[in-house]
């Protein structure tokens, strides 16, 4: 009977130790595996296939055919802020009526009378764009090396400097050779009279009386136009 129960005791001891030792190992997590490789990136796909340029609006090259005037104006603004702007001016009224006061020249046998402007966007109907250039240029012995230039005329109307302060001034100007224009000065001055092309580079110096910046405003630019011959009666 004793011995009975000294085999159960043992048993008891057994099954508890054993337990303890299950209870162990199972709390336990094992140590983690290396990380697998990174998966082969995909094939990237073709490129889609390019639009279609799409065409000039209606009339542009009409009303861009008779070439460009570049301005620069540099001065300060009514509220002391320098500033400095460039555009070029390409577009041409086509109506009959106002396309020979704006892109005409007159050929006479000592002198060339120029009268031309440029647009900043497209004239709409019949009428000026309000955004504009103008000159009227009698230009004496054209021929020689050293042209004359009489009688000039320059204006620019309604014209908007914008800034990156985000004003915007609008510049007009009206002056004339006689008494308005400083320091006006054309060079490499050519007008071919097989294809009236007509190029030159300019600066002149416009009093602060004179436009609405209400400072001194220099301007420079290049001219680079067609202009048309207009016939006078004989």
């Amino acid at each position: 009977m004793k011995r009975f129960n000294h085999i159960n005791i043992y048993k008891a001891i057994f099954i508890c130790c054993f337990g303890v030792l299950f209870a162990n190992c199972e709390g336990e997590d094992g140590e983690i595996g290396p990380a697998g490789q990174d998966a082969i990136n995909g094939i990237d796909g073709a490129d889609g296939i390019n639009g279609t340029d799409g065409t000039d609006g209606l009339g542009f090259d009409e009303l861009t055919q008779f070439g460009s005037i570049t301005l620069t104006l540099k001065g300060t603004r009514p509220d002391d802020v320098a500033f400095t702007d460039s555009n070029v001016f390409r577009f041409t009224p086509l109506s009959p009526e106002i396309l020979p006061q704006s892109n005409s020249v007159i050929l006479e046998e000592s002198f060339l009378q120029f009268d031309f402007g440029r647009f900043l966007s497209a004239p709409g109907g019949e009428e000026f764009q309000s955004v504009g250039t103008t000159f009227s240029l009698q230009v004496t012995n054209p021929e020689s090396d050293n042209p004359e230039f009489t009688e000039s005329r320059f204006t620019i109307f309604q014209y908007p400097v914008i800034s990156n302060d985000l004003t915007i001034l609008d510049i007009t100007t009206f002056v004339g050779s006689d008494n308005d224009i400083e320091n006006f000065s054309i060079t490499n001055f050519n007008f071919n009279n097989e294809t009236n092309v007509l190029t030159f580079s300019f600066t002149l110096d416009v009093p602060a009386n004179r436009n609405t910046t209400g400072n001194e405003l220099s301007v420079s630019g290049e001219v680079d136009v067609i202009v048309l011959r207009e016939l006078q009666r004989t």
